[in-house]
């Protein structure tokens, strides 16, 4: 067995603090080639080209995107509606701003979605 290998860790998860909003902390998980690998495969569907009448893959986006954030975004804290128009266009109208958002897959999700601040 190679020295690599022998002190590869099976799931390494970081907290990192988001740039620019004090406070908000995400845990990601280290995704490796292989978990990525099994994300793609799971978002494929098939359709038939009628040109080269073959059957081809093609990644549906929304499920890579659904299953990466699952796999990917362990959890968060410190995010508050007030930090929100940083990451997203949103309507503060009727909102309070010091109301903190908790995680959970669907909220991760939405943000992933729409603010492309957040996912790079």
């Amino acid at each position: 067995m190679s020295k690599i290998a022998s002190l590869h860790a099976q799931e390494t998860t970081i907290e990192v603090e988001y740039p620019d909003i004090d406070g908000f902390v995400v845990s990601l998980v280290y995704l490796n080639r292989d978990d990525l690998t099994k994300i793609r495969n799971r978002s494929l569907t098939y359709k038939f080209n009628k040109r080269t009448r073959q059957r081809e893959e093609e990644v549906d986006n929304d499920k890579f995107l659904e299953e990466y954030t699952k796999r990917a975004i362990k959890g968060w804290q410190g995010l508050y509606v007030k930090y929100l128009p940083q990451l997203l266009p949103i309507d503060m109208s009727n909102a309070n701003p010091e109301e903190e958002i908790s995680y959970n897959e669907t909220e991760a999700l939405e943000l992933i979605k729409n603010s492309t601040v957040f996912e790079g």
